[in-house]
């Protein structure tokens, strides 16, 4: 018998590269400029604040104002992680997922998501080259590049540029066009720089202040209401800065470093000298982030998707196997059946506008004042109408959703426990993440389709406006966001027989491991 051909283990040049540019990155931030890089992410954060759409976030959300220390020590940490350990390994990809769950919780567009990293590559290379002892090489910011694409592309980011010269591009842009003054950028960054300064005697504070907003460029200040520090001021910091650069690498070049000093590496005042990834992000979040995956024998398979993906056609294929599904949408609906609680809700709100009248002959025969209790029993509601007040107006969506969600989730926990004997259970949950229903769940499947297709689809099957189709859409996470939080995605966008050859091979393949899991850092 001839030996059996030899398997090829080699390494793709794609899989190479970007381990080269991990292994690159890790010298860079761990050994040969940690104090640099560090300072220069930095100046990348407060850069980030010139941005109306994420200071105005930031500022909402109160977690830079209120806890400064904690929000910055906590981004501080994940990206040290990242560079430490790289994107693909078990620490990253539990930094990754958790990152991805924390944003997902906020509507970030992709536009600022793209700045962000891409402020990653430009503000190192930058600082390099005006206060480092040596600027860095053009294979090492090729490194950088190839790092943090790989980060974006695991976060979901995207039109991500394909080569450094369109990053730093992009980089430049946007801060040439989008970068202007508002409130928030004032309000974010003074508390950034007070939590800075806070650790330092009082006396020097002022003078650290002017040092600090000294870092950024003269045309940049402005969009933080801060005063431009003077020339002569930035011509000082730069020559205390490049000396201060010289000493350091030539103490390196006597005593080399023997270890890495990452910021993770190092006591924070938050966690002191220790810290578990659990602790990090928004208390208010803490619990949602920390839950676990159901992990009982049964398994429950979590799918979702955006409105109009294509969940019903997926959920269709897997309740032909014999699988019982359980559905969100159609326990929303049996929440706001008429006569339920629900409904009541709804109708003393919204009042008539949102009654489609009596259900059946009940119409014309029913004898009851209007408004009774007697005739709400028998009132169904105009779901057309209801959506429509809903998804032009975000607080009224809130309060539909808050009387709603607390409803579906009892009628699940009732039906999983009648079918706790199913070795397999469906749940059809299209807001399963921005309601952290993970939980419920041994794995997500995630029904993927294009932003073109998702519109087309909505318009022509609820018979929408464009305008319409677009609000619905927008009050869901978008896909992007999505998709790094799946452990599975079903690809829609083809024909019918391809999408259940791919349920059949999702079911088959048995369960996945949670892409959340997350490893002590």
């Amino acid at each position: 018998m001839p030996p059996p051909p030899a398997v090829c283990t080699e390494p793709s040049p794609e899989a190479r590269l970007d381990a080269a540019a991990v292994a690159s990155c890790q010298r860079l931030a761990g050994l040969l400029f940690p104090w640099d890089i560090t300072r220069a992410l930095e100046l990348a954060l407060l850069k980030t604040f010139c941005l109306p759409s994420i200071s105005g976030l930031l500022s909402r959300t109160g977690e830079f104002e209120q806890r400064p220390r904690k929000r910055y020590d906590d981004t501080g940490l994940m990206v040290a992680e990242l560079l430490r350990h790289g994107p693909d390994s078990a620490v990253g990809t539990a930094v990754l997922a958790r990152l991805n769950r924390i944003h997902g919780h906020y509507a970030i567009s992709n536009d600022d998501f793209l700045y962000v990293l891409s402020s990653f590559v430009a503000e190192p290379i930058r600082w390099l080259e005006r206060y480092g002892w040596r600027p860095l090489s053009g294979e090492e910011q090729q490194a950088l590049f190839r790092f943090w694409l790989r980060v974006g592309e695991r976060m979901g980011i995207g039109d991500l540029p394909q080569s450094l010269e369109a990053l730093l591009a992009l980089n430049g842009a946007v801060e040439r066009q989008r970068f202007r003054a508002a409130p928030s950028n004032q309000r974010v960054a003074d508390a950034t720089l007070e939590m800075l300064v806070k650790d330092w005697p009082a006396p020097l504070r002022p003078v650290l202040r002017r040092v600090l907003r000294g870092m950024l460029e003269p045309e940049t200040a402005p969009c933080l209401a801060w005063q431009p520090a003077p020339g002569w001021l930035r011509q000082l910091l730069r020559a205390i800065l490049r000396s201060r650069s010289a000493v350091a690498n030539g103490w390196q070049r006597l005593r080399p470093p023997q270890r890495s000093r990452f910021f993770s590496e190092s006591p924070t005042p938050s966690y002191g000298a220790s810290f578990r990834l659990e602790q990090l992000g928004p208390p208010a979040q803490l619990a949602r982030l920390n839950s676990p995956r159901w992990s009982g024998n049964q398994r429950r398979i979590g799918l979702t998707g955006g409105i109009a993906s294509g969940k019903s056609s997926v959920a269709a294929l897997l309740a032909s196997q014999g699988l019982p599904v359980l559905d969100a949408d159609v326990h929303a609906r049996e929440a706001l059946a008429p006569g339920s609680a629900g409904a009541r809700a709804v109708l003393a709100r919204y009042g008539p506008g949102v009654a489609a009248g009596p259900p059946g002959a009940m119409a014309s025969t029913t004898a009851e004042e209007p408004g009774s209790e007697d005739a709400d029993r028998m009132v169904v509601l105009d779901r057309a109408a209801l959506g429509r007040i809903v998804f032009g107006d975000p607080a009224e969506r809130r309060w539909l959703e808050a009387l709603v969600h607390p409803i579906v989730r009892q009628r699940f926990n009732a039906e999983l426990e009648r079918l706790a004997p199913a070795p397999v259970v469906v749940l059809v949950i299209p807001l399963l993440f921005e309601t952290g229903l993970e939980a419920l769940c041994s794995e997500v499947w995630l029904v993927d389709c294009d932003a073109d297709q998702q519109l087309q689809r909505l318009i022509s099957r609820d018979r929408l406006t464009e305008a319409e189709a677009r609000a619905r859409i927008a009050a869901q996470w978008p896909l992007e966001r999505k998709r790094p939080l799946a452990d599975r995605l079903l690809d829609n966008r083809g024909a019918a027989d391809r999408l259940a050859d791919q349920v059949a091979a999702a079911l088959s393949a048995g369960p996945t491991p949670p892409a959340a899991a997350s490893p002590p850092a």
